[in-house]
């Protein structure tokens, strides 16, 4: 008697703890009670810089009549893409060095033209300033003569480019 006490004893904890354990349901694919796993965040949107294709050496624009030497590339990407690299030479242009770029979404914040030559970009012995005129000018120097050498492009990408240089004082 006493055993048969022990084994429905038994029989009754066991069914207590089953009873504590979640059934599977294939239906939900989860034991029950399912608790929802959380919606994961939507994934962050990265904007992709413009992939420039091509650089247009037949439209490259150089001074190096001097120790201070630049190079311009006009660096073409899809249409609205476009942008030029500006390049330090030296040592007669053997040496190049990367110095930066404008384009045209540096230059799509001047709707109008500004009301004073502005600065863009300056490193070195080289500065691009837009200028009142819409136009882009590219000035590099003092040279060891003290000569200041100008480039003056009509935008980008340019199709006229003239310039000059301005003696020292």
């Amino acid at each position: 008697m006493k055993r048969q006490h022990r084994i429905a004893g038994l029989l009754a904890a066991a069914a207590i703890s089953l009873s504590a354990v979640p059934m599977f349901s294939a239906a939900a694919g989860c034991f029950q009670p399912c608790v929802p796993s959380p919606t994961p965040p939507p994934a962050p949107v990265v904007e992709l810089m413009p992939i420039y294709h091509a650089v247009d050496m037949d439209t490259s624009v150089s001074f190096n009549d001097s120790d201070v030497g630049v190079v311009l590339y006009k660096v073409q990407g899809d249409a609205d893409n476009i942008k030029m690299d500006v390049y330090g030479l030296k040592n007669g242009g053997s040496e190049s060095s990367y110095l930066f770029s404008i384009s045209q979404a540096d230059l799509a914040a001047y709707t109008k033209h500004p009301a004073m030559d502005t600065l863009l970009a300056s490193m070195g012995d080289v500065s691009v300033y837009l200028l009142t005129t819409g136009e882009i000018q590219v000035n590099a120097g003092p040279d060891s003569e003290g000569k200041m050498h100008v480039k003056i492009l009509d935008g980008i990408p340019w199709t006229k480019v003239y310039g000059y240089t301005v003696d020292a004082q």
